[in-house]
Parts: structure tokens; C-alpha cells; sequence
């Protein structure tokens, strides 16, 4: 974790938040170096790093062209690596887990889920779809866009909880109306347990999802 406050500040975010590849090296490429020459930008971003934006910043740094379902919301942000080896894309709307397999002051996160932890350690969730291994921001908490799995097990209402579907997909899913759960199942809403849908959440769709803070893994 970086020190200083909650949130770190004067970050340079490299491209819009929600439509960018993510950066190759920590903090970006420096924009005026020979080509070929891989040194950061300077203004240093690390992995670790987190912002809270409000609506109007969030969606100043939405790309509304090319992403016209996905602008971005209020919300706490940060900073990672993704997972070169990774099975799964970081993809847009879908969940990102923290791997547990390299130290933690890399704060790297993967698509996949883990076969031990299942989706437990969920870091938060892509805001824009990444090549794997780059850094770039993942939205932690907040008014979040995520994708539903197909079909959802619960029937849908504007308001409802939300949970990781655990379908090795990296997307959500809604329990209600599915009777009365098991103690093992109730480990698991609690352990699954994202958010509340603002709206109403559809199959194979991105929702939105107010996205709880308290369940955060890594501060």
C-alpha cells in the first residue's frame, strides 16, 4: 500500500479510463522518448495507488465515443497489474480477482478465477477492457458497471443484491426468490456479495451496481 492519505493525488492518467489498453510499463510511457526507449513518464503512478472521483470527473474520463453503454461513475479506483499469463482477457464489466501468487506490494489481479479461493478475493471489477500484463485502473467500489452471467438464478429487481456468479466468467449474479438457502450457501451470498443493482439487472448484459466498499481485501 502507498503511503500518505486514503487516496493519492495529481495522478496523470494516461488515456480514458474506460476505452484504454492499459499502461505497458508503470505509469505510462513518456511521450517524448526515442521509440523503442521503455522508461516511465516521470509523474510516477504505482500499483496500489487510488482515486475517488465524483460524477462529473468519472465521466470526463469516460470515453463516450467508443464506449457508448460503460461511462464511468462515482467510485474509488486503483491502480494494478494484470496477470500476463492469465486463461481470461481483462474485459470491461467483468470482475478482476487479486492473485495471491506474487507479493502483494505488486498488486496484481487476474480475470480468472482461482480454484482454491473461487471468487472470494475479488479486487473490484475491469473498467475498460486490458492487454494482459499492463497496469491501468480497476473500480473498486461505487456506482459500478458489471456484466450478468446467463441465465440468473434469482428473479431480478430493481434494488436487489448482487453477487459474483462464480461461473468462471468473472460476471454477477442476482439469488433472489430461489427459496430457502442453506448454511452453505448463505457462506456463500455473504462471500459472493457485491452490491445492489440500481435498476433493473438483465442476463448477458451490463448493469449497474451500487458496489460496497466493505469488501475490500487489500487497503
Amino acid at each position: 500500500m502507498p503511503s500518505g492519505p486514503f487516496t493519492k493525488q495529481n495522478i496523470r492518467i494516461s488515456g480514458k479510463l474506460n476505452y484504454y489498453l492499459g499502461d505497458a510499463i508503470v505509469g505510462g510511457l513518456i511521450t517524448s522518448a526515442p521509440s523503442g526507449l521503455a522508461i516511465s513518464q516521470g509523474q510516477q503512478t504505482m500499483p496500489g495507488d487510488r482515486i475517488i472521483l465524483n460524477a462529473v470527473d468519472a465521466l470526463a474520463l469516460s470515453d463516450t465515443v467508443n464506449v457508448t453503454t460503460s461511462n464511468l461513475w462515482d467510485g474509488l479506483y486503483i491502480y494494478v497489474r494484470t496477470k500476463a499469463t492469465s486463461t481470461l482477457t481483462p474485459t470491461l464489466g467483468r470482475l478482476a480477482f487479486w492473485d495471491t501468487g506474487v507479493a502483494e506490494s505488486i498488486h496484481q489481479v487476474t480475470p480468472d478465477e482461482s480454484g482454491a479461493q473461487g471468487v472470494a478475493l475479488c479486487a473490484g471489477v475491469f473498467v475498460s477492457t486490458m492487454t494482459k500484463g499492463y497496469n491501468w485502473w480497476i473500480q473498486a467500489a461505487g456506482l459500478a458497471n458489471i456484466a450478468f452471467t446467463t441465465p440468473l438464478t434469482g428473479v431480478p429487481t430493481d434494488g436487489c443484491p448482487v453477487y459474483a456468479a462464480a461461473d468462471a466468467a468473472g460476471r454477477a449474479d442476482v439469488l433472489d426468490g430461489g427459496g430457502a438457502p442453506s448454511f452453505t450457501q448463505i457462506g456463500q451470498m455473504l462471500q459472493r456479495y457485491l452490491g445492489d443493482a440500481v435498476g433493473l439487472p438483465a442476463a448477458a448484459t451490463t448493469s449497474t451496481v451500487d458496489m460496497r466498499m466493505n469488501r475490500m481485501f487489500r487497503w
